[in-house]
């Protein structure tokens, strides 16, 4: 971060208007985010600063950092750095949790920063300013991505400044999302010949003749180049004023520029040149204390060559520390020592580091390069950093165990926890097939087989990665010789589990009894747990919810002695999912509040989620669409489909794009469109089902019926047969299954959509909307008005509003040919039904069949508002009062009892209806409501 000696910033007016407009706007309440792109020395750094002076001058409180290359894995580092730091901090950090110091916690920590954020955003405008941000470590990148889309309609400018990328980074996708949401991206192009004229004319105190001009024409326009050249040539004396002109002695580039940085240091004293040379390894910037403490000296003897480098401008002060004036200058010093020495250098540095106090994250990058083999502090190091990343940075967590594995010795204590560390992080990563061949090859050759087995059965349960890597992790570990009893069991358990959550269900048949056999014998309630909670979701695939319920029942019972939180509470949602499918919605809704709020109070990030998810589908069921659509935006905002390895995840997708679909939002189909090729790309069979059956719906959707029977064969099924059923399933996929059979032709299709629904119902006598499914499809496939009015008698008595409409729709289509007031009547229905549930893709649907029929008479009342509040639903109304009495969506969450995701996307709705974007024109127009 530069610090340039011009007292005035020049040739960046442009850049600076349009900035200031954007914090004037501030003031409205609405939220801006700005990205200054530009490559190294353009002034970033300056402009940045002047963007906080004019942000103070309009009452802006503000907070700043820049990220450090040596603190790229300290988790939200340079975050934390611009609210937390400073003479006056945004924020103030006891409001945060001690628990983010552990593992796992990044889910919460930015969730507690969105609170406090918001509470001081409603006291004042924020400006949140981050430097060099293509250094920034993993969990900033993913707050920058978060946080602002989180924060709508509060008045928090960010300003994000960093080189041009050269690759695709996290940082790099989260700042595309940004201005794909509206950000504005300033580049900063070279400085035009007038600006360089009056950034001479202040550096020098003197207006630059021709010669000097023409002189720094060969900077290219770059600042820090231009400001360079001028101290160059003042050094060499080779400047002389006369009446106020500067004249140019000697037309020759200065040595400061054209010499290399190891010449420029021979120019300094020894001292000061051993000190800059270890400075470098300090990062960029470090106390006194530490540089002194590096070199072994006492403050005092420091006082001269410090002094030397300040007046040299290699070094400045800033924030009461020393700093090197620009990162070009200290990659340059770096760059001037040999490499061997560097490496010396920076162990000495991470030494005084830790021993000063540094986390192992902190100090980890430095030990990685420069660590030799044997060095004790660095292997424990690098260990510590690795387990602290394992589950927010696997891919860094797996090289610095690659690392630590390189300098430990053969027989060192600590290997095989290192080597165990490892292959759990390459494992989620997911990396590359020979990074797992790395760690399979290293457990077998560093571990025991039961200290292997040990290992894999960690990477088998772990619910965050894909089946497929926790199938194979069991496979290993069952082929190794002389397991004992209870861990094969265990091993025989979770494989048979994975089996039938991947969608493998013939592979989990054919191993049932043997992981049976073992789990008996072994007579280990761990094992039992696992066992019975994967026969409760093999019952579940062949339809016999009875015996499913009663397993998970009585799984989730003993459970909670099994020792196993994150099964546990898996077998509580499946639990919850059985009572839904039995038509006890209440039940299960009810579980889910508890799943979530016991995921809150125990801080379990995955398990939230994962309740989340389920929560949005179990309202889809019951035809709360936005309230469903509240939850389901917010839970997959930032999906790309890559993340989704899991089943239930796949469910979630699957059930926005219904939502999508029955409330018309082409955009977000579009965007799950994407999302659902990647999935049917990567996924395991049972993810691609779900990824086939989405594109199905979509194509229906369009009317394009021969691609929805397309997406049913070959993509997702090697031997081209139906996807259906689903896992975990919709009861009413059948009747979809049985409109596409009928407008291809297709009678193979017709007959499985009759079959499965049949033999479901018979399986499950007593399930109104199992029952309700089974006529519909009959009456479809036979064109049977008898059948569609049972279905419609048995919906009626269900929660399923959505699927009642349906049926009535079906009955209105079926006797348009034989009784047309008949069905007139029933559309008419259909279209009070739709309207009343905000399925308004629907609803066009039937006003246009009643419009072919002739009906002009208002059957309903008329189309629903789209704007203003009459527009709003009453979970909206309850948001949006809540949120212009002043609280947060954190309190409002609390006080609905749902998620912030939730309140974030009702708020999001509540300012496209009232065609506003921040919370003051909400508490304005709010007031004016209430009075009206």
């Amino acid at each position: 971060m530069s610090t340039s000696p011009a007292r005035e910033f020049h040739g960046r007016d442009a850049e600076l208007a349009l900035i200031r407009a954007e914090l004037e706007r501030l003031s409205d309440g609405a939220e801006r985010v700005l990205i200054v792109e530009g490559a190294a020395g353009m002034g970033k750094s300056r402009l940045l600063a002047e963007v906080s002076t004019i942000a103070r001058s309009l009452g802006i409180r503000v907070g700043s950092s820049a990220a450090d290359p040596s603190e790229t894995v300290v988790e939200v580092a340079v975050l934390l750095a611009a609210l937390f730091d400073g003479a006056e901090p945004l924020l103030d950090d006891s409001g945060l949790s001690a628990l983010h110091a552990q593992p796992e916690q990044r889910f919460w920590l930015l969730r507690d920063l969105q609170q406090l954020l918001e509470r001081a955003a409603l006291e004042s405008p924020l400006l949140i300013s981050i430097d060099d941000a293509h250094w920034a470590d993993g969990g900033t990148a993913a707050a920058i991505r978060t946080l602002p889309m989180r924060l709508v309609g509060l008045p928090i400018a960010w300003v994000i400044a960093l080189r041009p990328p050269r690759e695709s980074t996290p940082l790099v996708h989260a700042l595309e999302k940004l201005r794909q949401d509206g950000a504005r991206t300033i580049v900063l192009e070279p400085l035009d010949e007038n600006a360089i004229a009056q950034l001479a004319t202040d550096v020098l105190a003197a207006q630059p003749d021709q010669s000097i001009l023409e002189q720094l024409m060969e900077a290219d326009g770059n600042p820090f180049l231009v400001v360079e050249t001028l101290l160059g040539l003042q050094e060499e004396n080779r400047i002389r004023f006369v009446d106020g002109r500067a004249e140019l002695i000697d037309p020759q580039l200065p040595r400061r520029v054209q010499q290399k940085m190891r010449e420029r240091l021979g120019r300094l004293s020894d001292e000061a040149s051993d000190a800059v040379t270890v400075a470098a390894s300090l990062g960029r910037t470090f106390s006194f204390d530490e540089l002194a403490r590096t070199l072994g000296r006492p403050a005092s003897d420091l006082l001269a060559p410090v002094g030397e480098l300040l007046e040299a401008n290699l070094l400045v002060e800033r924030d009461e520390k020393l700093a090197f004036w620009h990162d070009i200058t200290r990659e340059a010093v770096r760059a001037s020592v040999p490499v061997t020495a560097r490496r010396a250098l920076d162990r000495q540095a991470a030494g005084v580091l830790l021993e000063a106090g540094a986390l192992p994250v902190e100090v980890a990058v430095q030990l990685a390069a420069s660590a030799e083999p044997g060095d004790e502090v660095a292997i424990e190091t690098l260990l510590e950093a690795a387990e602290a990343l394992v589950t927010t940075d696997p891919d860094t967590a797996a090289t610095f165990g690659r690392r630590a594995l390189e300098i430990a010795p053969a027989h060192h204590p600590r290997r095989g926890e290192i080597v165990g560390t490892t292959a759990i992080a390459l494992h989620i990563a997911g990396n590359s097939e020979e990074a797992i061949a790395f760690a399979d090859q290293a457990l077998r050759e560093t571990l025991p087989a039961t200290q292997e087995a040990e290992v894999r059965l960690s990477i088998a349960g772990m619910f965050a990665i894909s089946p497929e890597t926790r199938i194979s992790a069991g496979r290993l570990a069952l082929s190794l010789p002389g397991l004992p009893q209870t861990l094969r069991a265990r091993h025989l358990a979770c494989l048979f589990h994975n089996l039938v959550t991947a969608g493998r269900l013939d592979a989990s048949r054919a191993m049932l009894e043997e992981a049976r056999a073992a789990v008996t014998s072994a007579d280990d309630a761990r094992a039992s747990f696992t066992l019975r909670v994967a026969e409760s979701a093999l019952e579940y695939s062949d339809d016999r919810f009875d015996l499913s319920l009663e397993l998970i029942t009585s799984a989730y019972r003993d459970g909670i002695f099994a020792g196993d939180d994150q099964r546990l509470r898996l077998a509580h949602m499946w639990h919850g999912e059985l009572l839904s499918v039995a038509d006890r919605h209440d039940e299960a809704l009810a579980l889910a509040a508890d799943g979530l709020a016991a995921a809150q109070r125990d801080r379990q990030g995955w398990a939230y989620q994962m309740f989340e998810t389920w929560h949005g589908r179990m309202l889809l069921r019951t035809g709360r669409l936005t309230e469903a659509l509240a939850v389901l935006e917010g839970r997959y905002a930032l999906e790309d489909g890559t993340h989704a390895a899991a089943v239930l995840d796949a469910a979630g997708i699957v059930a926005l794009g219904r939502l999508a679909i029955h409330t018309g939002d082409t955009r977000q189909a579009r965007r799950l469109a994407d999302i659902a090729e990647v999935m049917l790309e990567r996924g395991t069979p049972a993810v691609r089902r779900h990824a086939g059956w989405l594109l199905a719906l979509f194509a229906m959707a369009e009317g394009d019926a021969e691609a929805a029977r397309g997406w049913l064969r070959a993509p997702t099924e090697p031997v081209g047969s139906a996807i259906l059923p689903r896992f975990p399933l919709d009861i009413t996929d059948e009747v979809l299954l049985a409109r596409i059979a009928l407008a291809t032709h297709d009678d193979e299709l017709a007959q499985l959509a009759l079959s499965n629904s049949r033999r479901r119902a018979e399986l499950n006598n007593g399930i109104a909307s199992i029952a309700a499914t089974a006529a519909q499809v009959r009456g479809l496939v036979a064109r049977s008005t008898t059948d569609l009015r049972e279905a419609i008698d048995l919906f009626e008595r269900t929660p399923r509003r959505l699927e009642l409409a349906a049926a009535l729709e079906d009955l209105g289509v079926d006797l348009i040919a034989t009784d047309r007031e008949a069905a007139i009547d029933a559309l008419g229905r259909t279209l009070a039904l739709y309207t009343e549930l905000g399925a308004t893709w629907d609803a066009r649907r039937v006003r246009s069949r009643l419009r072919e029929l002739g009906v002009r008479r208002r059957l309903v009342a008329a189309e629903p508002e789209t704007n203003g509040w009459a527009a709003m639903t009453s979970s909206e109304l309850a948001v949006a009062q809540l949120v212009a009495e002043g609280l947060t969506n954190r309190e409002v969450a609390e006080r609905l009892f749902v998620s912030p995701h939730t309140v974030n996307s009702h708020l999001r709705h509540v300012f496209a209806k009232l065609r506003i974007n921040s919370r003051v024109e909400l508490a304005r127009l709010a007031r004016d409501h209430q009075m009206a």
